[in-house]
């Protein structure tokens, strides 16, 4: 069977843009709710995101929640998973000084994504960086994720999963209504 790929509503990939922008030079973090592949449907559909607001650490390479904010969260999720069925997590991964970052997981992405494999079936990784000359259009990037450009940042969107204990794979991101919306606002059509 073929790897799934990951389809994202227009919203949540918005979001998570703005999320990236919004703390530019240090790290977001986000939940993903959705649907996870079936047998009938080979897809983690991605209907919501939420980023989170309380981090215990904010860093250029790196972002921790809030304990208690995570417990509530977690307690809410585990209650109500038909109302909210988390599937994964987003963060960025920004540019800052001479360091150029990119949509690949670290080492401590994957050891969190390996302890909270229940949660974590997919997160996605967001590379931004400043626009050195001109606007990148939005588009699939061979091998998986997809890049553009917003107002003065650039993107790079991987979707990574985990097979077994410790390979990852980058998967497919399909996001028409979301790149359409991008392109147009950005002059391209």
């Amino acid at each position: 069977m073929d790897p799934p790929y990951v389809y994202i509503e227009k919203e949540p990939l918005l979001d998570m843009v703005l999320a990236s922008i919004e703390t530019f030079r240090r790290e977001c973090l986000g939940l993903l709710f959705g649907r996870t592949p079936s047998r009938t449907r080979n897809y983690f559909h991605i209907t919501n995101t939420v980023n989170i607001q309380m981090v215990r650490k904010r860093k250029n390479k790196e972002i921790e929640q809030n304990k208690t904010s995570a417990e509530k969260i977690r307690e809410v999720c585990s209650q109500y998973p038909n109302l909210y069925p988390l599937i994964g997590d987003f963060h960025s991964h920004p540019e800052w000084g001479r360091c150029r970052r990119e949509a690949t997981m670290s080492d401590a992405d994957l050891e969190d994504m390996r302890k909270r494999r229940e949660e974590l079936k997919v997160c996605l990784v967001i590379k931004v960086s400043l626009i050195n000359k001109e606007r990148v259009v939005w588009e699939p990037v061979g091998g998986g994720g997809i890049r553009g450009s917003l107002a003065k940042y650039k993107f790079h969107i991987n979707a990574i999963r985990l097979i077994g204990d410790d390979k990852e794979e980058i998967l497919e991101i399909r996001a028409p209504s979301a790149i359409k919306a991008l392109n147009k606002a950005i002059g391209y059509q």
